[in-house]
């Protein structure tokens, strides 16, 4: 099972619900995710191990994004 797209995560308030945002084309896709699933979600998109290269793929970060922009 490989993610991709995936830029990030969102959660209102003390919800037990989590939205993982995937962009796909033009749009953005919000795929609610519940709060143990979440958590571990969250974990492996924010480490730098080999979990995250399993699970995540071409996952972007905001600086590479604002460094191709300058150039």
């Amino acid at each position: 099972m490989m993610i991709k797209g995936c830029i990030g995560f969102s959660r209102i308030g003390n919800s037990l619900i989590t939205k993982m945002l995937l962009v796909r084309g033009k749009r953005v896709v919000e795929v609610p995710l519940i709060w143990p699933l979440s958590t571990f979600m969250i974990k492996v998109w924010k480490s730098k191990n080999i979990l995250r290269k399993i699970f995540y793929k071409n996952s972007t970060d905001w600086k590479d994004i604002l460094e191709s922009k300058k150039d």
